[in-house]
């Protein structure tokens, strides 16, 4: 997959879209989802909290308890089976995707908002409304289509910080997986 992005964060993650322009008001309230899964998902992530700083695990505790409510009131709205899987590369303001198929996909280029879970297990996503293009390749030697999809999306401020600091880490954990590899394969 091409992406002109050196930090990414690319794995097998369920997609989904709902075409069209977002209304400000819902624009607003899903940023505000955005914002709490993702600080969440960056709390998960931090292994090492510091004992002596009490704000910091405090703050830490809060943004799990808002997790644990939000997941909650996910459920109480019903489990619907996650959408399928997609190799995704998440850059600072792009996601790009390959299918075989471009059912469930529009055919032209426009405004959508793409439910991306980043975490397949917690069944929440992160929403990202943008633009999306779409191409048609048929890789050398294959009588196979592949449908190439770029969404370009805008996040507000604080959710897009987050997000970045989200794939630094998750860049920087691929990269001490592949020294690691590399150091055992060589011995």
């Amino acid at each position: 997959m091409l992406e002109p992005h050196a930090v990414v964060l690319e794995d097998m993650l369920p997609l989904s879209l709902e075409m069209g322009d977002l209304e400000t008001a819902r624009r607003g309230r899903l940023m505000l989802d955005n914002m709490a899964l993702l600080k969440a998902l960056l709390v998960m992530d931090d292994h090492l909290l510091m004992d002596d700083d009490n704000r910091e695990a405090i703050s830490s505790l809060e943004t799990k308890i808002d997790l644990l409510l939000l997941l909650v009131g996910k459920g109480i709205q019903g489990l619907e089976p996650l959408p399928p899987c997609y190799s995704c590369s998440l850059g600072a303001e792009d996601l790009y995707w390959e299918a075989a198929s471009s059912a469930g996909f529009p055919h032209e280029n426009g405004p959508v908002c793409v439910a991306l879970f980043l975490r397949p297990r917690i069944a929440m996503p992160l929403f990202l409304p943008g633009t999306l293009q779409m191409s048609v390749t048929q890789p050398e030697a294959s009588a196979e289509t592949l449908f190439r999809y770029h969404l370009h999306f805008q996040l507000d401020a604080r959710v897009q910080e987050s997000l970045d600091r989200l794939i630094f880490r998750h860049h920087r954990r691929s990269i001490a997986r592949q020294k690691d590899h590399h150091h055992f394969s060589a011995e």
